[in-house]
C-alpha cells in the first residue's frame, strides 16, 4: 500500500522511478589512551591527514568550480578555511596532550563539539555548517585509517537518490545524467544539498523525516518504483499503478510548461488590463549578478551584504566592499538596485568578530541592533560609507534598506548614523557633494512590531520590502527549520496573509513603495494574491521570474482582487493554498 513522507521542497520539479539509498557507515573511531610520548608522533599524523584532505578538497573545489561555478565551488573553499581553524586543531591537539586520547578519538571528540556548537544555532545557515564539519571529519578520520572517501560516484543507470544526509562533496560527485531526484531526511532549504540540487537542476527534498524507517520496510524489486513530487514536497513510497500513470503524465505536462515559461523571459509582468509589477531578482554574491540580468532580471530587490562579510578570516575592506557594490550596480545599469546592510546576529559564528553567546539568538543581537551596537559600529561605518561611495553618480539607482527594524526610534538611530558617515566623506573629501538628498533608504519589515508601526516608520522611511520569512516565524513564533512544527510552517497561514494585506493596504495609503523580498514572492500560487493587494514588486531567484510572471500576465486585477477577498476571509493555510491553486 503506498504511503506519503511530506519533506522541504528545495527544486522543484518531478521524478518517477527507482531508488538507491545511500547511508554509508562512519569510519569506526577506535578509543585508546596513548602514553605522553607518543603525542607528538599522533599530531604529526594528524598534520599528515589534514594536509592531504586539503589537497583532496582542493581538487574537489577546482572540479566543482569547472563544471557550475564559483558560487558551488565556495562551498569547498569553506572548507578549506575549516582545515586552518585553531579551535579544530588546538582541540584536537589538547585532547591528546592533556587526555592522551589517540589521535583518531581526540579528532572526534573536538569536531563532535564544533558540529554540535552549529547544529544548536538559530540562524538556517549557519545550522547547515554542522554538515561541513561532518564532512571534513570523516575526510580526516579515513586518511588516518588508509580509507577512500567514499562518494556517489558508483550510480550506473538514472535512479533516485535517499540518504540520511549528504555530505556536500557527496553531493558534488553526483552525475546529474544518473540522479532522478533527491530525498534526504535531514538538512534545510540552505543546505548544501538544497544549494547544489539547485544549480544542478535536480528534483530535491530536504527534512523528510522517518523516510529511511519506512523505506526499510519496502522491498526494493527489480520494478519497484519511488515517486518524488518535489513540487509540494512529498515522497510516494510504494505507488500504485494509477499514481505512477497519474505522475507521468503530470510529468511530461511538467516540461512542457518550463519549456513555455522561456518564452517570459523578455516579457513584463503586465496584466491584461495593464497593470505592471516589477519583477527583480535576490542575490548574495557578486556571480549573481550576471545570470539575473540573463533571466531578465528587472532589477535588485534584495542584495544580501552579509555573504560578502562570511567565509573569511577578516572584514572585507572599504575598497573591497565599494568595488563589489559598483560591480553589481554596472550589471543592473540604468535600474534599481536594493542594498541590504549587513544582517549577521549573535548565532553565526564570524571568526573575527566577538559575539556574545545568546540564549534566543533570532530574539538577540542581530541586524540594526547589533550595527548600531557601540561594540561592532565600526564595521557598519565601514559599509556605509562604502555605500555611499557607490551612490554618488552611480549607473544605476542604489536603494540602502535596513534589516529589523523594529520602531522609530531604531530607524532615526540608523539615519543619523548614515548622516554623520556622509559627512565624514564630505569633510575627507572622498565625497563632493551630499548623496543622502537623492539617495532613498527604506527598511525591512519582518517583525510584528515594524507592521503596527508602519504609520509612524512611513514617516522616515523612503520605502519597504517584506520579508516573508522572518515575518512568518515571528508572527506565528514558529522556528520554520523545526519539523515538528510542520502545520506552522505551511506557506499560507491566514496570519500570515492578513499581516501581508496590511502591510501593502497601509503602505499605498502612505503613499510608500512597497516590495516583498522572501520566499512568498517567488511562489507562483501567491501572485495573484499580491497583485490583487497592489504590492510594487516582488524581488525572488531568478529561476521564478517565468512562472511569476505567467500568473500577473494571465490575471486581471478584478480577478485578483477577488482572490484577495476570499484568502483573507480563509480560516486555515488548506483552505488558503485550495484558493491559490
Amino acid at each position: 500500500m503506498s504511503s506519503i513522507v511530506k519533506g522541504i521542497p528545495v527544486t522543484a520539479g518531478i521524478a518517477i522511478g527507482s531508488w538507491v539509498v545511500s547511508d554509508p557507515t562512519p569510519p569506526v573511531v577506535p578509543k585508546n589512551h596513548i602514553t605522553p610520548d607518543a603525542a607528538e608522533g599522533e599530531k604529526a599524523r594528524l598534520q599528515q591527514a589534514i594536509e592531504a584532505s586539503i589537497a583532496e578538497v582542493t581538487l574537489l573545489r577546482d572540479q566543482v568550480q569547472a563544471r557550475l561555478g564559483d558560487e558551488e565551488a565556495a562551498i569547498f573553499g569553506a572548507h578549506l578555511l575549516l582545515f586552518e581553524d585553531d579551535t579544530l586543531l588546538e582541540g584536537t591537539h589538547q585532547r591528546i596532550d592533556d587526555e592522551h586520547m589517540n589521535v583518531a578519538w581526540a579528532l572526534a571528540e573536538t569536531t563532535d563539539e564544533i558540529a554540535q556548537m552549529f547544529a544548536e544555532m538559530e540562524d538556517e545557515y549557519f545550522r547547515a555548517r554542522a554538515a561541513d564539519v561532518l564532512d571534513i571529519r570523516t575526510r580526516i578520520l579515513n586518511h588516518l585509517q588508509g580509507r577512500p572517501t567514499a562518494q556517489l560516484r558508483y550510480l550506473k543507470e538514472p535512479v533516485i537518490v535517499v540518504a540520511r544526509d549528504l555530505l556536500p562533496s557527496d553531493t558534488a560527485g553526483l552525475d546529474p545524467q544518473f540522479v532522478l531526484g533527491l530525498v534526504t531526511e535531514q538538512g534545510g532549504p540552505t543546505s548544501h544539498t538544497a544549494i547544489l540540487s539547485r544549480q544542478l537542476g535536480i528534483p530535491a527534498i530536504v527534512g523528510a523525516q522517518g523516510l529511511l524507517a519506512r523505506m526499510s520496510t519496502v522491498s526494493q524489486s527489480e520494478h519497484a518504483t519511488l515517486v518524488l513530487d518535489a513540487r509540494n514536497g512529498e515522497v510516494i513510497i510504494e505507488p500504485d499503478i494509477a499514481t505512477i500513470q497519474r505522475y507521468e503524465q503530470e510529468l511530461t505536462s511538467y516540461r512542457q510548461q518550463q519549456e513555455q515559461l522561456k518564452e517570459m523571459r523578455e516579457l513584463s509582468a503586465t496584466t491584461p488590463d495593464g497593470t505592471t509589477i516589477e519583477i527583480a531578482a535576490n542575490i548574495g554574491r557578486l556571480r549573481d549578478a550576471g545570470p539575473a540580468v540573463a533571466a531578465g532580471a528587472g532589477g535588485i530587490g534584495l542584495f544580501r551584504t552579509e555573504f560578502l562579510f562570511l567565509d573569511r578570516q577578516a572584514a572585507p575592506s572599504e575598497e573591497e566592499q565599494l568595488e563589489a557594490y559598483n560591480t553589481v550596480l554596472q550589471e543592473f545599469a540604468g535600474q534599481t538596485v536594493i542594498v541590504r546592510t549587513l544582517d549577521i546576529g549573535g548565532d553565526k559564528s564570524v571568526p573575527y568578530l566577538s559575539l556574545p553567546k545568546e540564549d534566543n539568538p533570532f530574539l538577540g543581537l542581530r541586524g540594526i541592533r547589533l550595527c548600531l551596537d557601540p561594540r561592532y559600529q565600526s564595521l557598519f561605518r565601514t559599509q556605509i560609507r562604502a555605500l555611499l561611495l557607490a551612490a554618488r553618480p552611480a549607473v544605476a539607482s542604489l536603494w540602502i534598506m535596513l534589516p529589523m527594524i523594529c520602531d522609530l526610534r531604531e530607524l532615526r538611530q540608523a539615519r543619523t548614523f548614515i548622516a554623520e558617515t556622509e559627512a565624514q566623506l564630505l569633510q575627507e573629501g572622498k565625497l563632493t557633494a551630499p548623496v543622502l538628498p537623492r539617495l532613498r533608504l527604506g527598511i525591512m519589515l519582518e517583525t510584528p512590531s515594524s507592521v503596527w508601526l508602519i504609520d509612524q516608520l512611513a514617516r522616515e522611511a523612503d520605502f519597504f520590502s517584506i520579508g516573508t520569512n522572518d515575518l512568518a516565524q515571528y508572527t506565528l513564533t514558529s522556528d520554520r527549520m523545526n519539523a515538528g512544527l510542520a502545520e506552522l510552517q505551511r506557506p499560507f497561514h491566514p496570519a500570515v496573509m492578513r499581516t501581508i494585506a496590511h502591510i501593502v493596504r497601509s503602505a499605498r495609503k502612505l503613499q510608500r513603495w512597497v516590495g516583498m523580498c522572501g520566499e512568498m514572492a517567488g511562489d507562483p500560487r501567491a501572485s495573484a494574491f499580491l497583485l490583487g493587494l497592489g504590492i510594487n514588486e516582488l524581488s525572488m531567484e531568478a529561476g521564478s521570474f517565468n512562472a511569476v510572471k505567467r500568473v500577473i500576465r494571465n490575471t486581471t486585477m478584478a480577478q485578483a482582487r477577488e482572490i484577495v477577498e476570499r484568502v483573507l476571509a480563509a480560516e486555515s493555510s488548506a483552505d488558503i493554498e485550495e484558493i491559490l491553486l
